[in-house]
């Protein structure tokens, strides 16, 4: 035989066997609630007297609400052990659908419906314990019957609010977010005063507890409904599983009042209502971390398109420009920006660009143009310098780490321009030489313009003089030109053919530039042979500056001959017979003004 709960308190009677569950006396003082069932094992006989013994002086409600189970001994256990399991299984369900929406909240804690599901299945599964088949007293076999009902009831209330919460989560504003606040305040009253009355007091409120249930489900109910007909996202899904979970304890309250027995269908309700909940909220974070990828993913993109734009913008303002300036990327440029340093400038271009544009249509101007710079520009970078503008076919370089770097860059643009030529002689073109011109100094970068127009520059009398030193280069048919106090800062000089070429002052200044022309050797006859004489054309040069026009003619002329397209010997040439011939004065100091 097995006897359910009683309230409050029973005593069975079989022969000369007595099974107790609390203690029942004649009054409150004598009893001892218990809500613990009891099952016992007697032998059947053609007869037999069972006498049930019930008080109750602590509850609403008396007597037995369920009927006393009979069968074989193996027929109970089996009852009473899958009742155990059912209650057992659910709750062990119910706390890890709990703990994993709390780890969904860890990894999300904006998401505030896993926070209140989670909440709201540990309290499901801490209640099922202590209802039904009351297994906690498998575990604490003298838990007070007190706490025991408290929990009952106030459980009701915990997970009543905590249900509003998670609505407001998944559905946040639909349900007054004041009116949950209210409700959230009253059963915090509820719990601390079912703490301070006794349950005979506050059991009495039962039938008030069921209709204030009845209408916070009716209402619910609505406003669910009223979410699936605006059709919130997931809604459907909702209002499915609460119909399911409604319908469930409807019935069951049913069977209960007609004592037509019990079923399990609200318990499989619960189950089935809390996997419908569970499927939500990880439907939404599905959704979120997949939006979290999207995301991801444009982001990846706009960076790329950043990326890109940024070395798109790179082509305008340089990137060694803008480290120059202590700006990791364009957007940090602002009007002003400047930074003086040392730095060496290289100007090279085309002596025959003007010649060549002219006679060559409108439409292949910019072609040719651009096939010409576009063998420049990898020439530079490669020896670690950066074009910092165009100016027609000029180029303006700029270098940081040094004269060497420079020169080398000068000596890969004209061995480039010589395999340019190679190729437009094969199709008939004439070829093209270019003047370099290098001059080392401080210079000012900086960013010039107006808000709307902005452009990277350097200003400084470096600039200028490297400009006027390229100037120089078809005047003595030079391929590199390079002031002196510039060459003489390159870290292995002796292995650079050069020779001094001329003393020049620019117009407005006083100081004097020598200036000296970079030889390449086998790039062509005419370069070798200046390697070759170069001796003999540096003693005329200081010859011509002390004014010994007899011994520098000699010279010239000797370098001359055996040079005939040393366009610099010739000139010198003619200096020395106009000198000779017109004579110098006693401020005589062999330098030539630079009037542009």
């Amino acid at each position: 035989m097995y006897l359910p709960e009683v309230r409050t308190s029973f005593r069975v009677t079989v022969g000369n066997r007595v099974v107790l569950s609390g203690f029942p006396g004649q009054n409150k003082q004598t009893t001892f609630p218990s809500a613990q069932g009891q099952s016992f094992t007697f032998i059947a006989k053609d007869q037999i007297q069972i006498k049930i013994e019930v008080s109750n002086f602590h509850h609403k409600e008396g007597g037995l609400p369920n009927a006393p189970i009979f069968g074989t001994a193996e027929a109970i256990q089996n009852y009473i052990l899958a009742e155990s399991t059912m209650d057992i299984t659910l709750t062990g369900a119910l706390f890890m659908f709990g703990l994993y929406h709390f780890i969904l909240f860890f990894y999300r804690n904006k998401q505030r419906e896993a926070f209140y599901f989670g909440f709201f299945c540990l309290v499901f599964a801490l209640r099922l314990p202590f209802v039904g088949s009351k297994t906690i007293y498998a575990i604490f076999p003298n838990i007070p019957w007190e706490l025991v009902i408290y929990i009952e009831y106030a459980s009701v209330f915990v997970l009543g609010i905590l249900f509003l919460w998670f609505v407001d989560g998944l559905f946040p504003r639909f349900i007054e977010t004041k009116l949950i606040r209210y409700f959230s305040a009253f059963v915090q009253f509820i719990l601390v005063y079912g703490l301070i009355i006794k349950p005979e007091f506050y059991t009495e409120f039962e039938v008030v507890f069921q209709v204030l249930g009845v209408v916070f489900a009716v209402f619910l109910g609505i406003r669910l409904y009223q979410m699936v007909v605006k059709g919130l996202p997931d809604s459907h899904i909702f209002f499915l599983g609460y119909l399911i979970l409604f319908f469930g304890f409807v019935y069951d309250v049913f069977l209960a009042y007609t004592g037509e027995g019990e079923s399990s269908l609200s318990q499989i309700a619960v189950f089935l209502f809390f996997g419908v909940q569970s499927t939500i909220v990880t439907l939404r974070t599905t959704r979120t971390f997949h939006k979290k990828v999207l995301l991801k993913e444009e982001f990846e993109t706009i960076n790329e398109q950043f990326i890109l734009t940024n070395r798109f913008y790179a082509k305008f303002i340089p990137r060694d420009f803008l480290t120059h300036l202590g700006k990791e990327s364009i957007e940090e440029v602002t009007l002003g920006d400047s930074s003086e340093r040392e730095m060496t400038v290289l100007f090279a271009d085309i002596w025959e660009y003007w010649d060549i544009i002219y006679s060559i249509p409108l439409e292949n101007r910019i072609l040719f143009t651009n096939s010409y710079l576009g063998r420049i520009g990898p020439c530079v970078r490669k020896n670690n310098g950066f074009i910092d503008k165009y100016i027609g076919s000029a180029v303006m370089a700029l270098f940081d780490g040094g004269i060497q770097n420079s020169i080398k860059a000068a000596e890969d643009i004209q061995w480039e321009l010589e395999s340019y030529n190679e190729r437009r002689r094969g199709f008939g073109y004439l070829p093209l030489h270019a003047g370099i011109g290098i001059h080392s100094g401080d210079t000012m970068l900086g960013i010039l313009g107006e808000e709307e127009r902005l452009e990277s520059t350097v200003i400084s009398d470096t600039v200028n003089l490297a400009s006027r030193i390229q100037g120089l280069t078809k005047k003595y048919n030079a391929k590199i030109l390079v002031s002196l106090t510039s060459l003489m800062l390159h870290e292995d000089l002796d292995t650079i053919p050069y020779r001094i070429l001329d003393f020049v002052r620019v117009k407005g200044k006083q100081e004097t530039v020598m200036i000296a022309e970079v030889l390449i050797p086998g790039i062509d006859s005419i370069s070798d042979q200046k390697i070759a004489f170069r001796e003999q054309f540096e003693a005329a040069i200081f010859d011509y500056e002390r004014a010994d026009f007899v011994s520098a003619l000699k010279g010239f002329r000797e370098v001359h001959s055996n040079n005939p397209d040393d366009i610099a010997a010739q000139i010198y040439i003619e200096r020395c017979e106009y000198y000779q011939s017109a004579g110098v004065g006693e401020d005589w100091d062999g330098v030539s003004a630079w009037e542009k």
